[in-house]
């Protein structure tokens, strides 16, 4: 039996982990949570729910009692868990890592980032949220996510449309890519078993996943055939094998 804390990435909601859960073995125990300002949590807005000290406190609640856990992480998600993996070795028995990244390794590179989500956050107050979403899902790597079914799609969409302007504005500002702290000289420290998961067609985040596994003691990379960033919304099938 194992015990499954699943985090969302960005503009997402605990429930994109139901297609997962489908595949699971019964004796699997999946806890998926709602980061600040995402799902039932979309109504937030006191800029201290969106610390970083507040979203390893999410983790910290589902992980509850279990002595360890299997920690499961989609892109923010997965940054999250990289942190809290560094911080709780011990309680991590199996690390997943879907399209994620220990961060941006010089500040340089953080201070343009953090410029580029300023710049974003406040293209999200100020236009209508269909506006934002326009732009999100041209990025390519969400092509092979809007090839999906009208009956798979369009759940998601709906979940994604109903996020709130300001709080995703405020995950950005306190947690996106640019403000987090980059872990590459702590990867070494992580000896548990590790999967770092990648879609086929998500060349950018295969490249980073490579990168990653040559600093990483016990780890696994593995390539999703017909998969490209959202892993576990596209091929949630495969996704489990590793599970198990």
């Amino acid at each position: 039996m194992a015990t499954i804390i699943a985090i969302h990435g960005f503009t997402g909601s605990a429930e994109d982990f139901e297609p997962l859960r489908q595949h699971l073995r019964p004796e699997d125990e999946l806890r998926a949570i709602d980061l600040p300002g995402h799902g039932k949590l979309s109504t937030q807005r006191r800029p201290s729910d969106f610390s970083m000290a507040a979203h390893l406190a999410a983790i910290d609640l589902a992980s509850g009692n279990s002595r360890q856990i299997t920690l499961l992480g989609y892109s923010l998600g997965g940054r999250l868990a990289l942190h809290w993996a560094v911080a709780h070795p011990e309680r991590v028995a199996h690390l997943i890592l879907i399209g994620a990244s220990p961060g941006l390794a010089t500040p340089e590179q953080r201070d343009e980032r953090q410029l580029a989500d300023a710049s974003l956050a406040g293209f999200i107050r100020t236009q209508r949220i269909e506006a934002f979403f326009k732009y999100w899902h041209n990025q390519t790597f969400f092509e092979k996510l809007l090839e999906l079914p009208p009956e798979r799609l369009a759940p998601i969409l709906a979940r994604r449309g109903r996020n709130e302007p300001e709080a995703l504005a405020l995950s950005l500002e306190n947690v996106g890519t640019g403000t987090l702290p980059s872990l590459w000289h702590r990867l070494k420290e992580l000896r548990m078993p590790i999967d770092i998961v990648t879609g086929e067609h998500d060349s950018k985040f295969t490249r980073l996943a490579q990168e990653m596994g040559a600093h990483l003691p016990k780890a696994r990379l593995s390539i999703i055939a017909e998969a490209d960033h959202a892993v576990h919304l596209e091929q949630p099938a495969d996704l489990a094998m590793l599970l198990r």
